[in-house]
């Protein structure tokens, strides 16, 4: 979904997405929603070294929903839309998450933001736009979303894949930043085993203005291997 030419940038999406869950646990949603979304046009630009990395880099796409909880205690996805700010020097990609999501079957309200989700054209890190983002969007809906089973911190979340085929490229892992624990997080995927490595710490110095340290550790995995 994306606004047609000449209008403003979409202020909500609707949801849920068709043939997407619904899910009992934001894990089993969360590694559902990636192949889905790296499996769109373009999601995917392969390994930056690869000959022709380049070529695939100009003509891909970022895309982006939200998963959220229900009051039905049900983790869905929403429709997803690939709206862009442009970038004339090509320099980077982007995807523009409005703020809230349309669910004609609950009251408007009822719905509690997980995460906010998109996909990198390859494995980059989160960029100062995902950072800033997420937070903005925590100011309006908290950053915690009450669940059954407990609080669940909001986050957003970067889908990549390392795989050289473009029209079936591999859910190869994501990267995540939660603005409550300051964390970032890059979780890597191979052959169904999960694993999990701290790759810095956000830092805010005021409303507005942040500095990354970085510095790589474990972090602790959850029950099963998962994220």
């Amino acid at each position: 979904m994306r606004p047609r030419p000449g209008e403003a940038f979409l202020e909500s999406l609707p949801g849920p997405m068709p043939g997407f869950g619904p899910f009992d646990s934001y894990s089993d949603a969360l590694i559902a929603a990636c192949p889905r979304i790296l499996s769109k046009p373009h999601a995917t630009a392969g390994r930056a070294q690869a000959q022709d990395f380049q070529l695939r880099w100009r003509v891909s796409r970022e895309y982006c929903a939200w998963l959220y909880y229900t009051p039905d205690h049900k983790y869905e996805m929403s429709m997803l839309t690939d709206q862009s700010r442009p970038d004339g020097l090509d320099r980077k990609k982007s995807c523009v998450l409005p703020f809230h999501v349309e669910d004609q079957r609950y009251p408007p309200g009822s719905l509690e933001y997980v995460f906010a989700l998109h996909n990198h054209p390859y494995a980059a890190r989160l960029s100062d736009d995902d950072i800033q983002s997420i937070v903005s969007k925590g100011r309006i809906h908290g950053f915690e979303a009450e669940t059954r089973e407990g609080k669940v911190k909001l986050a957003v979340i970067a889908f990549f894949s390392d795989s050289g085929d473009t029209e079936h490229p591999t859910c190869d892992g994501f990267f995540q930043y939660i603005p409550l624990t300051s964390q970032l997080l890059k979780w890597t995927q191979t052959q169904g085993e999960w694993r999990c490595q701290q790759t810095g710490t956000v830092r805010w110095l005021n409303e507005t203005d942040f500095r990354v340290e970085a510095h790589v550790a474990p972090c602790q995995m959850p029950s099963g291997g998962a994220p």
